[in-house]
């Protein structure tokens, strides 16, 4: 490409030196032409490698399936076989509820997909399509429970929201009040103010 610009520019000189030193109008319309091609042929391996190679100018791999089908192919995969799918779902709700993957405020469903040993599809699939839930909406709810939990004992009197807040999984206090008042309809100190004995 930094060779074809070259050639361009010495067309483009070689124009000027012929325009002001001689007054040879069939080379000047050589050297037109010239430029014309040179011109047209950067345009034109731009334009190729732009559609042969998007990755090269938008990050996109031209190899990746378009969401909307891959989602279809694997819910159709799944519905297929709905004994597997209720036993992927068992499977999925045991593993969170014994081992409580939600408390890492991390989580993320490729951490989650890694942990269970599925494909991240599959379970995305699952959450969403099977349990009518988004992913974060399905990891909080289990977080809320959790945070019901602590905020109802009373021996956890001693500790504060902000301390609960982290305990269960949530990073920030505006997501943790945003998500447990969704929940439940409560802030958590009204709940705590309920649920524990005065």
């Amino acid at each position: 490409m930094t060779f074809i610009f070259c050639i361009a520019h010495v067309f483009v000189l070689m124009k000027l030196g012929t325009f002001y030193f001689q007054n040879n109008q069939y080379i000047l319309q050589y050297i037109y032409v010239l430029i014309s091609i040179s011109s047209l042929s950067v345009i034109c391996w731009f334009v190729l490698k732009a559609l042969y190679s998007p990755h090269l100018f938008t990050g996109i791999r031209t190899t990746l399936e378009p969401i909307k089908s891959t989602i279809d192919k694997y819910k159709r995969a799944i519905e297929k076989d709905l004994d597997s799918t209720n036993e992927a779902i068992k499977r999925l709700t045991f593993y969170m509820e014994n081992e409580k993957p939600y408390l890492d405020y991390e989580l993320t469903l490729q951490k989650l997909a890694s942990q269970l040993d599925m494909p991240e599809k599959e379970i995305s699939i699952l959450i969403n399509h099977h349990l009518g839930k988004h992913f974060f909406d399905f990891i909080n709810e289990y977080r809320i429970e959790e945070a019901k939990r602590i905020l109802g004992n009373q021996q956890n009197k001693a500790l504060t929201i902000l301390e609960i807040l982290y305990q269960v999984g949530f990073n920030s206090k505006s997501s943790f009040y945003t998500a447990f008042k969704k929940v439940t309809n409560q802030t958590p100190t009204a709940y705590r103010k309920s649920a524990l004995p005065n």
